[in-house]
């Protein structure tokens, strides 16, 4: 018969086991535990981080200095202008690439993306146009207020849709870069490629507005002109970011060795890689870039109507897109090595945007020297808007991340499903604040800017007109009308920047009378040779020909 087991063979069998149960559920506890603790302590410091990073915002809107204020709003609007395009277009392009681009060919993706480009030009002509009041029989009355509330809503849509068509085109052109022969020759092809197509559809539209605006009764009106004018700055904007970031796309395949996907991604073994001589020469290429655009800007004088402007954007844009990729290769190979998630995008996003606010300042205390004249003045302020993209971008990326984290962990709908109505959600909430709170001080800031180009522009072409007075009056600052709504940053604020506004303008006056005074040596001289010959002449009124002169008896 075979023989049974003892009772306390089985005995000590199970308190093995339940031994061994009873570890593995301690150390899976403690995982459990570890895992809480570090999500405790994430949540921890995001909102003490949330808190630090609110008070350090309220600083630099009330900074002492008005030029700081404005800066300042000027780069939280173009980053809530950046978050919300992005998370639209993201979420747009996610149900396209789940419905029609699941298993497609290259050719068929590359269609498709051109496509969708195409659809949000040509809505972005459509969206001005209706906004305007272009497309509406008959001439639109203008009042005061109604010119208010149309600039704050045109520049709203415009810069949003503006920025939604720039990343469509970076998409459409970075599948193209992607199926091109993998040469830096080849993939740097596309870049002007692009700028060649958007520069042909944007000549195409101004020629298809100008016959829309003269069809009714052969003139343009304001509401057209401006049409015409948001329609093209935002056309510029569009090649900046498109074929800036081409560009870039070449300048990281040519020293890194390897071409990162359509939307700038590089895998996590391979971010890693990058060595610190890598990450200096992409700095420093984006640095050279911007120097040469700040000597052309003192120096080069001659400009082209809308290429100088696209040139400009896509300049300052390649030093954004430089900076932001060489600071993620320097974080990622140093001290993210493994972990390249939400954590490693906002460390990257908070020293971008302390080196960022930290040149600005020094900048702005170089621009407010006496020494500095009106053209490295207009430099200075390029690098500075450069450095806002720069910021938006960085926060652009975390936004994005912190997304696609939230899309992941839900799954009662489709993951595209969700990332499009949290988009929705999102920029819902978002936009009506930027626009009703943060724009209405951002126009006033754009027309300082534009006075200030205007009156730059007056000094590079004067100097010699003696037809004006050579101590011409400033005119007083105009007075703001009385509103009930304050502007984003205080109505103390907004007039501080204008008036520092003024007291540039007063400055260049200035500068250009004493380069007028200088030379009245000369008319002196002249005007005393002519008393002389007036002297002579009324002593003998008569012509060397003994004729008599014309006035005399």
């Amino acid at each position: 018969a075979p023989r049974r087991p003892r009772p306390a063979w089985a005995l000590l069998a199970l308190v093995l086991a339940a031994l061994l149960a009873a570890v593995s559920a301690k150390e899976n506890e403690e995982e459990a535990e570890a895992i809480s603790k570090a999500a405790n302590a994430g949540i921890s410091i995001m909102l003490l981080g949330s808190v630090a990073f609110m008070m350090g915002l309220f600083y630099l809107v009330n900074h002492p200095d008005p030029e700081m204020v404005k800066y300042s709003w000027q780069v939280i609007s173009s980053t809530i202008s950046i978050f919300a395009a992005v998370l639209l277009f993201q979420g747009v392009n996610g149900i396209i690439e789940a419905t029609l681009l699941e298993g497609a060919s290259e050719g068929f993706e590359l269609v498709v993306s051109m496509v969708h480009f195409l659809a949000w030009f040509s809505g972005l002509q459509l969206a001005l146009a209706y906004i305007t009041g272009a497309l509406h029989d008959g001439k639109v009355e203008w009042t005061h207020e109604k010119e208010e509330k149309m600039e704050r809503q045109i520049k709203c849509y415009a810069v949003l849709m503006g920025h939604i068509t720039g990343f469509a085109a970076i998409n459409a052109f970075g599948v193209l870069q992607q199926q091109v022969p993998r040469t830096p020759y080849s993939v740097f092809m596309v870049a002007p490629g692009a700028w060649f197509v958007v520069y042909l559809l944007s000549q195409v539209t101004n020629h298809i507005r100008d016959s829309i605006s003269r069809a009714d009764d052969g003139t343009i009106d304001k509401a057209e002109a401006l049409w015409d004018e948001e329609t093209e700055e935002t056309e510029d904007d569009i090649v900046g970011l498109a074929v800036s970031f081409l560009v870039v796309q070449t300048l990281r395949f040519a020293i890194g060795g390897v071409l990162p996907n359509a939307e700038g991604e590089e895998a996590e073994e391979t971010l890693s890689q990058h060595s610190n001589r890598q990450v200096f020469k992409l700095i420093i290429i984006g640095i050279v870039l911007v120097f040469g655009e700040f000597l052309r800007t003192i120096y080069i004088r001659f400009t082209l109507p809308r290429l100088t402007p696209q040139m400009r954007n896509v300049i300052m844009m390649i030093f954004a897109w430089c900076m932001l990729f060489g600071l993620d290769w320097f974080i990622s190979a140093n001290f993210f090595v493994s972990e390249h998630g939400m954590k490693k995008q906002v460390v990257l996003a908070l020293v971008v945007t302390s080196l960022s606010m930290t040149l600005i300042f020094f900048l702005e205390k170089i621009a407010d020297l006496p020494i500095t004249g009106d053209q490295i003045d207009h430099a200075i302020h390029s690098v500075v808007r450069a450095l806002g993209i720069l910021i938006g971008f960085s926060w652009e990326k975390a936004f994005d991340t912190a997304v696609i984290s939230v899309t992941e962990s839900v799954e009662v709908l489709p993951e595209p499903v969700t990332k499009l109505l949290l988009a929705v959600a999102l920029a819902a909430l978002v936009v009506p604040a930027w626009r009703h709170f943060i724009l209405p001080s951002i126009l006033i800031y754009d027309k300082q800017d534009e006075e200030e180009e205007e009156q730059f522009e007056e000094g590079e072409e004067g100097g010699e007109d003696l037809a004006e007075p050579l101590l011409p009056t400033v005119k007083a600052a105009p007075k703001r009308q009385a509103t009930s709504k304050k502007l984003a940053g205080g109505e103390d604020k907004a007039l501080k920047a204008k008036c520092q506004g003024y007291e540039k303008q007063i400055k260049a006056l200035e500068q250009r009378n004493a380069r007028l005074e200088a030379s009245l040596s000369d008319f002196v001289v002249e005007l005393a040779e002519l008393q002389k010959m007036a002297d002579i002449l009324k002593r003998n009124p008569t012509s060397p020909s003994g004729s008599p002169v014309r006035g005399q008896p």
